[in-house]
């Protein structure tokens, strides 16, 4: 039913004291609809970078005891905790998403779990005083990119696959003119 019919029509229809089975169910059913909808549309966006495998943000924050042994098990030294929860500082070291994983191996909690595709929600930002984008003089951000998620088009514009990028930030520290920041997003759960 559409929500332009006038006063007089609602009226009438909650005057009847008696619902048909079919429109207890279509009443529950199409609520239940709408809330499935609402929920499918509030992805939770991560507030800071988490540590590869991590789970879904609100499961994450409350499965994360914020005991720190995936700081521990870093090797980089990239992992920190603020507000009691890890986050990722990717300024001068990048995360080995690809065979490291040994913040996965020290979290007991399962705020890390394997089964999790190693992705940090991290998404590069280029800017636009980007040498390359004006030829192509420098692409160290493009050749470091071990899952070749970053290239460049014709027209000496970056191109992002968003499918294959993990956030590793080895963009990030290859390009040493600082023209590539990271801003967490809605990590890939799954592949």
């Amino acid at each position: 039913m559409s929500d332009s019919r006038d006063a007089n029509y609602y009226r009438a229809l909650l005057s009847h004291r008696s619902v048909s089975r079919r429109g207890l169910l279509r009443g529950l059913f199409g609520a239940g609809k709408k809330i499935q909808q609402q929920i499918d549309e509030s992805v939770i966006k991560r507030s800071d970078g988490r540590p590869p495998q991590a789970v879904a943000e609100a499961l994450f924050m409350h499965l994360c005891s914020g005991c720190g042994d995936c700081v521990t098990a870093c090797p980089y030294g990239i992992i920190s905790l603020q507000n009691n929860r890890p986050v990722l500082n990717i300024d001068f070291s990048a995360c080995d998403t690809g065979s490291c994983l040994k913040c996965t191996e020290a979290c007991a909690t399962g705020a890390l779990n394997f089964d999790i595709v190693a992705d940090t929600s991290f998404n590069p930002i280029i800017s636009s005083s980007c040498f390359g984008r004006r030829d192509a003089s420098c692409r160290m951000c493009s050749y470091s990119c071990p899952s070749e998620a970053l290239t460049f088009d014709p027209l000496n514009q970056p191109i992002i696959d968003e499918t294959n990028c993990d956030g590793c930030g080895q963009c990030k520290t290859a390009c040493y003119h600082g023209y590539i920041s990271l801003e967490p997003g809605i990590p890939r759960l799954t592949n």
